[in-house]
């Protein structure tokens, strides 16, 4: 497994396949991890936030999400970023290990109800997965951390769907704590918005839009209230890659090793 640094953030390279023998590996153990997944809004926050920089470090897997990564890799250190997980396909993944090994999978966080449709969903689509759609309301982050440990009892995988930051918190709290309030806990992966595309109360890209990585733009056709947080995504975080390239004097490399990125992506390669 190939790793790369952005703005002091470790990004794991891995295919497919490798995160599927990772998972497997890690549900046969007797301890609990962590699986975040870093997009671009992550690491424009981390700039202005070290704790949040050194809980994602923290964490034992950290997948590259969002097409901004796939340039700003190239672009910020010379290297290939050569796999991306989005944490719709992450979670798919997960769920069939957890059906295949007769793990039993949370999905806590979402919107009102949108946890339980998005379980439901699940196990019309997987033969054998045993989920559940855990919705704990609108609390304050340390009431989600003591509901979280009482409610994930006897649960193998959670998946963590609260919102970059807090999502991360809560995680990191849940491990922590595995051993002694939470023994059967294995693995734990913050999903942003996947509860919403598995539960169908937002519809995900086609296939081909995903592929030349315009996932982002149809996300704001379908959700307007999005633009500030895309806006985020793209053009801020572009703009600030090109500013480091430019302070540190390698902008012409960048360019030579992110441009032909851009061009494979739009070809869906």
């Amino acid at each position: 497994m190939r790793q790369h640094q952005l703005f002091g953030v470790r990004i794991d390279d891995l295919s497919t396949d490798e995160l599927r023998r990772c998972v497997s590996d890690w549900l046969r153990s007797s301890s609990a991890h962590v699986i975040v997944t870093p997009n671009p809004e992550f690491l424009l926050l981390v700039r202005h936030d070290d704790s949040f920089r050194s809980m994602l470090n923290r964490s034992d897997l950290s997948l590259p999400d969002g097409v901004g990564l796939r340039f700003a890799v190239p672009a910020i250190t010379g290297n290939l970023l050569a796999h991306r997980h989005t944490g719709v396909d992450s979670l798919l993944l997960i769920a069939r290990e957890c059906a295949a090994t007769g793990m039993r999978l949370a999905l806590f966080g979402g919107d009102q109800g949108v946890s339980e449709r998005a379980a439901q969903n699940l196990r019309a689509q997987i033969s054998g997965l045993q989920v559940e759609g855990i919705d704990p309301g609108h609390i304050r982050l340390e009431q989600i951390q003591d509901l979280s440990v009482s409610v994930l009892s006897g649960f193998h995988v959670v998946a963590v769907g609260l919102g970059m930051k807090k999502q991360e918190r809560v995680m990191e709290f849940l491990r922590d704590r595995a051993a002694s309030n939470l023994p059967s806990l294995r693995v734990l992966i913050g999903t942003g918005g996947a509860f919403d595309m598995i539960s169908h109360s937002k519809r995900r890209a086609p296939i081909h839009v995903r592929h030349i990585g315009l996932e982002w733009l149809w996300r704001l056709l379908i959700e307007p209230r999005r633009f500030r947080r895309i806006f985020r995504a793209f053009p801020v975080f572009p703009a600030i890659v090109i500013w480091d390239t430019l302070r540190h004097r390698r902008f012409i490399r960048a360019c030579r090793a992110s441009v032909p990125e851009i061009f494979r992506q739009l070809r869906g390669l």
